[in-house]
């Protein structure tokens, strides 16, 4: 773990940054999204691992420090803790379903997890990292998804609505990576197709869950459970 400042970011995975001793690193950005309110110039950031002889990068942009929060910004992140809770069956919601299969084939996608059980329906459920936080009207801070339009997502929530109507249980879990947020809701601004078609899933059975991380340099682990605002 080394601790930097973020200087620029040259395309979609690589950034540039400065580390305690001024030397300067490229990093690899393991997240598609736009990202733009925390990758900004001079922002404090955590790289996690080294480079590999003949990469062009040098481990990985993990944190990013945004109004004296950490925020992860490594969408790997989400599903292997979302994964680890599942296993030690510390979802609540899913604490019933014993056991859990990653990167299940429906449809025309790959859906995160399929969770199975004795007697219990099978559910698939996939998950979304948000990274961004909007202060809505009322003064709640509010995770936002997605920060750049989503075909990716979309065809995620209609593959789970189909399933919902052969029987399945389905839902769509989205973790929050930073601590500041209070609740969930789609972005419509951002991609008003994506909050019409998460409503539209949730009407036909889609369950909608949102957590928030617990984010620090040492630790980044499921703190606690976010309303939803469809």
């Amino acid at each position: 773990m080394r601790y930097g400042i973020f200087v620029e970011r040259l395309n979609r995975f690589v950034a540039r940054v400065e580390l305690e001793d001024g030397s300067q690193r490229l990093v690899h950005v393991a997240s598609s999204g736009r990202m733009s309110e925390l990758l900004v110039k001079g922002a404090p950031v955590v790289i996690y691992g080294d480079g590999k002889p003949g990469q062009k990068t040098e481990g990985r942009l993990g944190l990013v420090q945004h109004g004296g929060f950490w925020v992860s910004v490594d969408t790997g992140v989400p599903g292997r803790v979302l994964r680890a809770a599942l296993e030690a069956r510390q979802i609540p919601a899913f604490a019933e379903y014993p056991d859990v299969r990653p990167e299940v084939a429906f449809g025309e996608s790959r859906i995160d997890f399929q969770l199975t059980g004795a007697g219990l329906p099978p559910c698939l459920l996939e998950v979304k990292s948000v990274t961004s936080v909007v202060v809505d009207a009322d003064g709640t801070p509010v995770g936002r998804f997605p920060d750049a339009p989503t075909e990716r997502g979309l065809r995620h929530l209609h593959e789970l609505a189909a399933a919902v109507k052969e029987g399945y249980r389905a839902a769509v879990f989205f973790i929050v990576q930073r601590g500041d947020a209070q609740a969930f809701g789609p972005w419509d601004e951002i991609d008003p197709a994506f909050g019409q078609g998460l409503r539209a899933a949730a009407q036909h059975g889609v369950e909608v869950h949102a957590w928030r991380l617990r984010v620090n340099p040492t630790e980044i682990a499921l703190e606690a459970p976010l309303p939803v605002r469809l």
